[in-house]
């Protein structure tokens, strides 16, 4: 519930900011969400849904490592 998804405080080192990406699953009603934007480790989701006077959500964050060597796609 919400509109902040806090990353951990460890991703500032471990994972490429301009690799980030979030995928928001609304609960219950219909939402229409989007990420605001992600700065400063925090997610903002916005709701530009009719009754948009709140987020109620599942979401999951991904991120490419950036202490590992990038993956070569073979083709």
């Amino acid at each position: 519930k919400g509109n902040k998804i806090e990353l951990p405080e460890y991703w500032t080192k471990l994972v490429d900011p301009d690799s980030i990406t979030v995928t928001l699953t609304p609960i219950g009603k219909h939402q229409k969400l989007y990420v605001e934007d992600i700065s400063d480790n925090t997610g903002n989701v916005g709701n530009d849904g009719l009754f948009a006077n709140e987020i109620n959500c599942f979401f999951v964050v991904y991120g490419e490592r950036v202490d590992i060597d990038k993956m070569i796609v073979e083709e």
